[in-house]
């Protein structure tokens, strides 16, 4: 697919407004451990990106109405936002990929993923390694090089150090860099960069404009690959089982819809943000599950380790995902 530079900037541009985008209000819960007859209202921090369109199906399709829930999703740069606010009580539920969750677990927070609903495979892979420079096919042509991943010490910096690792990529010579995902695209132009661990819809951009991708840097580590899904406090998860559970219970309706017809997905994800009609025809979808294995924990504590971010055995990885 050939898409226009113009296209594509307006599809990167409108992608960073949302993400950068935020509320002002920071009210809270109408009831704490409410019945289930009880009208309840939260405040939930999410990236309004299509990994979390499940989001938008639950509001849509009325569930959360239904499980008599008023949710205000309030946009938010990740992980290392959402968690503070959880911690100052401005959201009850968030979004954070795995390596957030345990980075807070090794500081002492208690938080857990109420569920841990996102992945990816080879057959759909969202994240990739993309290049401009037709010299650099591989991971060891990065040797030397500049490598941008959207944040430091989340799980797309580990998995890009581990691909390159793997690829036989020296990772002393390689200089890492901090680039938020709608501007890596116009860097790798630039020659600012040499290559980007870019996320859908960006991906699908990049290609649309000559760039070419040399890697699908999760799965290719490790295929599924579970990254993320929907957090609290699990202070909060104890003193409010039946909020948690009508809240989970109405994401999962909206996963059991997406996997029933993916295409709702993508009308979900047309209908809540601005990126080009092409771009969402064309992007890879992450695989949404209702059922993901709580071990799956383990493979991001191992990285962890293996990045000297927490030390081996200090962390139950079962104990940060809820039992349902």
């Amino acid at each position: 697919m050939q898409m226009s530079r113009s296209t594509t900037i307006t599809a990167i541009a409108a992608a960073a407004a949302l993400a950068l985008a935020g509320c002002a209000s920071d009210s809270q819960p109408s009831e704490t451990g409410a019945a289930g007859d009880e009208r309840v209202s939260l405040q939930v921090g999410y990236i309004p990106a299509g990994v979390y369109a499940y989001f938008w199906q639950a509001e849509a399709a009325g569930y959360f109405d239904e499980a008599n829930l008023d949710v205000e999703l309030r946009p938010m740069a990740g992980g290392a936002e959402i968690i503070p606010a959880l911690q100052a009580g401005s959201v009850q539920f968030g979004i954070s990929d795995a390596m957030g969750v345990i980075s807070a677990a090794s500081q002492g927070i208690g938080v857990e993923y109420v569920t841990f609903n996102a992945s990816q495979t080879a057959d759909s892979p969202i994240h990739s390694v993309v290049a401009a420079d037709p010299s650099i096919s591989s991971a060891a042509d990065l040797n030397g090089k500049t490598v941008a991943t959207n944040t430091s010490y989340n799980t797309d910096w580990t998995m890009m150090r581990e691909w390159l690792r793997q690829g036989g990529a020296d990772l002393e010579t390689i200089t890492f860099v901090e680039m938020p995902f709608p501007d890596q695209l116009a860097a790798l132009r630039a020659g600012t960069i040499d290559a980007a661990g870019m996320l859908e819809p960006f991906v699908t951009a990049a290609e649309g404009e000559g760039l070419r991708v040399i890697g699908d840097f999760f799965t290719e580590v490790r295929s599924p690959s579970v990254l993320s899904g929907v957090v609290a406090l699990t202070d909060y998860v104890e003193a409010n089982p039946d909020i948690v559970d009508r809240f989970v219970g109405a994401i999962e309706r909206a996963v059991d819809d997406f996997n029933a017809d993916p295409e709702l997905a993508r009308q979900r994800i047309g209908e809540n943000t601005e990126i080009a009609p092409e771009l969402v025809a064309e992007m890879n979808l992450p695989v949404w599950s209702n059922d993901t294995d709580p071990a799956e924990m383990q493979f991001w504590v191992d990285m962890a380790v293996a990045e000297g971010i927490v030390e081996e055995g200090a962390i139950d990885p079962v104990t940060l995902v809820r039992a349902h």
